[in-house]
């Protein structure tokens, strides 16, 4: 499943003009992302500001857990004032399933990413987001969804970046579903290219 995962978003980098495509990954998951520019695709006066987001996450735990599936928007722009910050909002659907409950949310996403002002070949990034839903937006046997996650990068060339990073994320059930529940708490390493 993996592998026509992989095939189908490297499709979709030739065939939807995809900005960018990341992969990430330690000794028990392996996360693929893409965001594609919406602004590209139709040719509009602000491109690289809105996107379509799209997410695989596969953990290898004790739990019977399926993939976490996600697709959202997300609007990024340059601070107003700021020099090299970038902010990003929007929202996304997540599903997954862990044992016989299921898991549905829309949480709402906040990110940051900040070019390090340093004398050096290679830009310097870090980067931190955070997407929640409470109980009102957690559907199917689902009472919250949360996210946290931070990654330094290094741009070793334009359109290439190396990353490490740490994510948390809390796919929480219903009380009588068996309550909190954390699907993935690790560390990674990983790799962007633009496109």
């Amino acid at each position: 499943m993996l592998k026509k995962l992989l095939l189908s978003l490297a499709l979709s980098a030739s065939l939807f003009a995809m900005h960018d495509a990341s992969v990430n990954l330690n000794s028990d998951d392996i996360e693929v992302n893409g965001n594609i520019d919406l602004g590209e695709l139709n040719q509009s006066d602000y491109p690289d500001s809105y996107f379509l987001t799209l997410g695989f996450l596969d953990v290898d735990n004790a739990e019977s857990t399926d993939p976490l599936l996600s697709a959202g928007f997300m609007l990024r722009q340059d601070m107003t004032g700021v020099n090299d910050l970038r902010f990003g909002i929007g929202f996304k659907g997540t599903y997954t399933k862990v044992g016989n409950s299921k898991h549905a949310a829309l949480p709402i996403n906040v990110e940051l990413a900040y070019t390090l002002p340093l004398d050096f070949a290679m830009p310097v990034i870090i980067s931190a987001g955070l997407s929640y839903a409470p109980s009102v937006l957690s559907f199917k046997d689902a009472d919250s969804y949360f996210e946290g996650r931070a990654e330094v990068s290094l741009q070793i060339i334009e359109q290439g970046a190396l990353f490490v990073g740490y994510r948390q994320i809390e796919t929480d059930f219903e009380s009588n579903r068996g309550g909190d529940y954390t699907f993935s708490d690790s560390a990674y390493i990983g790799f962007k290219v633009r496109f």
